[in-house]
């Protein structure tokens, strides 16, 4: 078996001191989860696989050497000298800019695929400024898709500190307790190191408040003393069967559609694409009015582009009408080249729905550009067993 880390989707959601949803009593939380069964193991020389998810942080951003010198890179090098004669496989599923809601969608194609032995799920500060509901209900949906696994893997919730607030995320905890899922709150030692003055925020990130290399070695030098920790505890019986939904279990599924596989007539045409989140053919055009239409079942809709230096606008509609905010118009618009992501986290209702891509006519991107990059289609709120 193999373990699976997957880290940038929850760690910086701060300044957040209570759960904004309404959810459904439960009479007893179950106690935390230890790692004891992946260390169990690692001990008997079996094969694991680390694999990290989350935002910029894990994917490297900020440092020059991701692949060596991200917190990822940094806690599987420690796994291996621990364990030389061990295969540690090691996936990064980082994706820049994205968070929880992306991070629901994809796991079923990034993380689940890998059939993980441990998920080390980071929450990223993307999830800091979002509608702090849909980023819980999307961190619900994360849980419960690693759970529901014949062999599901343990999981490791990451909290993290952030140069937007001063204070630890509490958001997600609730879910976390709801399922019995232990958290790495980094924000204490953080705080403490502060305030005596070993440490700033500008050691820790950069001007475009990405992790500094040593913001990369601080993190992981935290999640390796508390898997230190982790290595002698007993195993936790595997839970046969899940609680229900705290909030929801509609983001319990995610599919990509390559948007190029729907392209018609002269007005578009195909690119390759540089980006390894984007599908190697984008659907291109830049020409005013330019339309394509995708069919698709689902309760939960979105899209993903190529963002950067004068690019174009396009509109939404979904059964012929405006679609709903974030969906309903994207300025493609950036400084520079970068995923652009944007999903309708539910609430569609079931059965077909017909998808519409429109480029805006007369009314260029604030850059002055009009050019219009498309990548993919995602759809989920799916239950498994209608696939």
């Amino acid at each position: 078996m193999r373990i699976l880390i997957v880290l940038p989707l929850v760690a910086m959601m701060l300044g957040v001191s209570s759960l904004p949803v309404t959810a459904r009593t439960q009479p007893e939380e179950p106690p935390a989860r230890t790692l004891g069964r992946v260390f169990g193991k690692l001990r008997t020389g079996r094969a694991v696989t680390v694999a990290f998810l989350g935002g910029s942080a894990t994917s490297g951003i900020g440092t020059k050497h991701p692949d060596r010198a991200s917190f990822p890179a940094l806690v599987t090098q420690w796994l291996r000298r621990q364990y030389p004669q061990n295969r540690i496989e090691y996936i990064n599923a980082g994706v820049p800019a994205t968070g929880a809601l992306y991070g629901t969608l994809r796991l079923r194609r990034d993380l689940l695929s890998l059939k993980p032995d441990l998920v080390l799920i980071e929450l990223t500060r993307e999830d800091a400024d979002e509608d702090q509901r849909i980023v819980v209900k999307a961190i619900e949906g994360i849980l419960r898709q690693l759970l529901v696994q014949a062999e599901p893997p343990e999981v490791l919730l990451l909290a993290a500190s952030s140069t937007r607030a001063d204070t630890s995320p509490t958001t997600f905890r609730t879910v976390a307790a709801h399922y019995g899922i232990p958290v790495l709150d980094l924000w204490p030692a953080t705080k403490e190191l502060s305030a005596s003055g070993r440490l700033s925020p500008a050691s820790l990130y950069n001007r475009d408040h990405e992790l500094t290399d040593y913001g990369h070695r601080f993190y992981a030098d935290r999640i390796i003393g508390f898997m230190h920790d982790q290595t002698g505890r007993p195993e936790t019986p595997i839970a046969r069967r899940l609680p229900p939904p705290l909030v929801s279990d509609e983001l319990n599924y995610g599919e990509f559609r390559v948007l190029a596989e729907f392209a018609t007539g002269k007005d578009w045409r195909l690119e390759r694409s540089r980006s390894p989140h984007l599908p190697t053919l984008l659907l291109v055009s830049d020409r005013p009015g330019a339309t394509i239409e995708a069919v698709f079942e689902g309760t939960v809709v979105g899209l993903t582009w190529l963002r950067g230096p004068s690019a174009g606008s396009f509109e939404v509609l979904i059964d012929g009408r405006p679609a709903s905010f974030p969906l309903n118009r994207i300025d493609c618009a950036a400084e520079r080249e970068s995923i652009g992501t944007a999903v309708i986290p539910g609430g569609l209702g079931l059965g077909e729905h017909r998808l519409t891509i429109r480029l805006v006519r007369n009314q260029p991107s604030r850059q002055g550009g009009r050019k219009v990059r498309l990548g993919f289609l995602l759809v989920g709120g799916q239950r498994p067993e209608r696939l």
